[in-house]
Parts: structure tokens; sequence; C-alpha cells
């Protein structure tokens, strides 16, 4: 089987009653599949996806859970191959090095470290750890790196078997958090590796950004939950977290950069309103009326009328918009990473293309589903002459 309904809240272990249905999309694949052809796109299977709220944490979360054996033993996503990703972990590192420059042997741990694009860039001096189960992540340590990787779940079992309880100054996770199916182990993990004093950066996809964007393209399987400042306090405090400082990033369309640091005692969680409620409508609302915004128009016109319509960036959000928007049929997707390319969407078995085919069979049309980097492709594109669209933040 596939996947399995939840039990309990991934990120405080309420029980499941204790969650409520939110949002009901249409079933789908897996967002982060790419399929080699296109008879194994047709034949994808579909899984459900709902959207449920957990009223004791707070936290969004997808009540279908797909194992991580099945989402990561052959991942899609090489955070190196991907410009903007560097861009923003350059500067992460650059504030990380500022923030502990008085650290010489800073021991850093980093879940979900992808191909090392952030350890790489930290000071070969510090003490550099990362655990992440993928293969992307076993690869990259084929060529010389300058830290030491766990192939596996960050769990307390590895915190546990490696000695590390109360060896780490710092731990981080960025987007790591939204892929996580017992966020609770992971939470106690942390706590017992972190010494008295240490501090756990997150950066996770900013869950009022997406209510406030209507950005339903974000919701898939591979995204198990979204966080708010808020659900992060209620599920650290009890582990003796306390909140240090919260910053806004523009990744992935909008971010938050959170530190909390371990405490020698328990907090409790904070209470405060759901402020969240009436945009979790409002998006419920943008998904129902999918069709009637100006791209999706635009696009099944042009179709209409015999032209060629294309789309650019094959991530897990063209995943969602082309399955969720079967209508609009595109004859084929651009991605620059090669991981992707000669590829297939699954189940709509939409090809993916290199960038040159923008050029050597030009579309009418192009729609950006990988739109938080929409300036960025347009400027890799100038001999482009149709009409750039973008699937989200477009009236």
């Amino acid at each position: 089987m596939i996947c399995a309904s939840i039990t309990q809240c991934r990120g405080c272990h309420a029980a499941i009653d204790r969650c409520e249905v939110v949002l009901t999309m249409d079933p789908m694949p897996l967002a982060g599949v790419f399929c080699p052809t296109e008879a194994t796109a047709l034949a994808a299977p579909l899984i459900p996806l709902t959207w449920v709220l957990c009223s004791e944490c707070e936290l969004v979360q997808v009540a279908e859970n797909v194992s991580d054996a099945t989402l990561f033993s052959h991942y899609n996503y090489s955070s190196s191959s991907i410009a903007g990703l560097v861009q923003h972990f350059v500067g992460y590192a650059e504030f990380l090095k500022a923030r502990y420059s008085g650290s010489d042997r800073l021991s850093f741990l980093e879940i979900g470290c992808n191909d090392g694009v952030l350890l790489q860039r930290l000071p070969q001096h510090w003490n550099l750890v990362g655990v992440d189960p993928s293969d992307v992540a076993l690869r990259a340590t084929t060529s010389p790196v300058h830290y030491t990787l766990h192939n596996q779940p960050f769990t307390l079992g590895l915190v546990l078997d490696q000695h590390l309880e109360g060896k780490i100054d710092v731990i981080s996770g960025s987007n790591c958090l939204a892929h996580i199916s017992d966020l609770r182990s992971v939470f106690e993990a942390v706590a017992l590796a972190l010494r008295i004093g240490g501090d756990f950066w997150l950066e996770v996809h900013d869950l009022a950004s997406l209510l406030r964007g209507c950005q339903w393209d974000t919701i898939y399987h591979e995204h198990k939950v979204e966080w708010s400042e808020q659900s992060l306090q209620r599920c650290l405090a009890p582990l003796g977290f306390s909140h240090v400082q919260t910053l806004k990033t523009p990744m992935h369309g909008g971010a938050l950069r959170i530190c909390f640091r371990k405490e020698s005692h328990r907090g409790s969680s904070p209470v405060q309103p759901n402020v969240l409620r009436p945009l979790l409508n409002r998006l419920q609302e943008a998904y129902h009326h999918r069709y009637e915004t100006k791209a999706a128009r635009l696009l099944i016109k042009s179709k209409q009328q015999g032209h060629c319509i294309a789309a650019y960036g094959a991530a897990g959000r063209a995943n969602v918009y082309l399955n969720q928007l079967q209508e609009l049929r595109f004859d084929y997707i651009v991605d620059e990473a090669p991981l992707r390319v000669n590829k297939f969407i699954p189940r709509v078995a939409t090809p993916i293309v290199a960038q040159t085919r923008l050029l050597e069979q030009p579309a009418n049309d192009c729609l950006i589903t990988a739109w938080n980097y929409r300036e960025d492709i347009i400027r890799k594109n100038p001999a482009y002459s149709g009409t750039w669209l973008t699937a989200f933040e477009e009236d």
C-alpha cells in the first residue's frame, strides 16, 4: 500500500479526532515523481489528498501519509542545480558564519542536507555533520566533502548510536520539516543532541504566505506539513525550547527562518487565537475556482485556437498544477535540472524538456509554474517572444 491515513498529529501526537478537514483536493500522483516513459506516466497511481488542521498545536498537514522510503529512495531534487536555491544558501551560510563568528570549534548538524549545498559553504574548521536519507545526499559524497554524512533519517536512535547527546551546538533544517512523518520524534532527537543553550534553526514554508497567496500548488503528499510560527512554538516549547528570533525570507514564495534555544527546563505552549482560519477558507475558495484565473482562462483559449502552450519549471508545484487542471494539456514543460529532463509528468504525461526547446518549438504562451523564480526565468530566456504567464500572484 503506497499510503495510509495518519492516526495522530505529526507535530504534537494529538489523536486524529483532534484534526479537522480544511481542504480536499482531487486525488493525484506523488508530486516528486518524474516518470521515465509516457506509459509509466499514464499509469502513475493516484492518491487522495486531504489537508487537516490540528486543534491542539494548529499544525496543518496532509492526512494521507506516504512512507519516507517511497518518497526519498529515488529523489529528484538536487539543490545545487537550482540557481535560486544556491543563492539562498550562500546567503544563509554567510548569516550563520556571522552569527557564530566567535565559535572556532562549533559543532553544526544539518537535517536534510541534500547535496551539501549549505554545509560545503560553512567553515571547514567547524565540526560539520549532515543527516539525509536520500540517494542525492549519498551521491554528493562520492566527491571530496568537508562534512560527515549519515545517510539515514534523523532519529533518537541515530543520536544515541553516534553518541551525540548534548554534543551539538547548532542544528539546522531548511525545508526538511515538511517531509517528515513523525516530527515529534525528530524534535525529541534534536532536544537530546543539542547542548543546553544550543540553537535550533529552522527554515520552513510560511503558512500565512501560502494562504495569503492562495498557493494551493504547494499542497502535496511530500509536503506533509505546513508551519506557522505559532504551531512550531506549540510543538517545541513542551520539549524545553524557547523562541529566540523569527526572520522572513523569499525562499519558495515566502518562508520563515526561526531560531529556538534549548533551555534547562521545559516550558508551556503559548495559547493564542487562531488567525489563519479566514485564510484557510479563502484558500479553499481559490482552489475550487482554479479554472477561473487569468492564466488558466488564457491558456485554455490559446489551446482551443490550436496554439502550442508550454510550462516552465518541472518541480512539485508543476505536478500539482498540471494534475489539478487536467483540462490544460501542455505540449511540454521546460526544466533546467538534468535529473528531470527527458522524463514525464506523472498521470498527464507532459514531456519534460531542456531549455533549448523553448526556441526550437516556440510556445505561444508559457506558464511559469516555478513562479517564485519568475524574474530569474524571464532573464534567462531573452530570445523567447511568446507570452509569459504566471500560475499564481497574477490577477
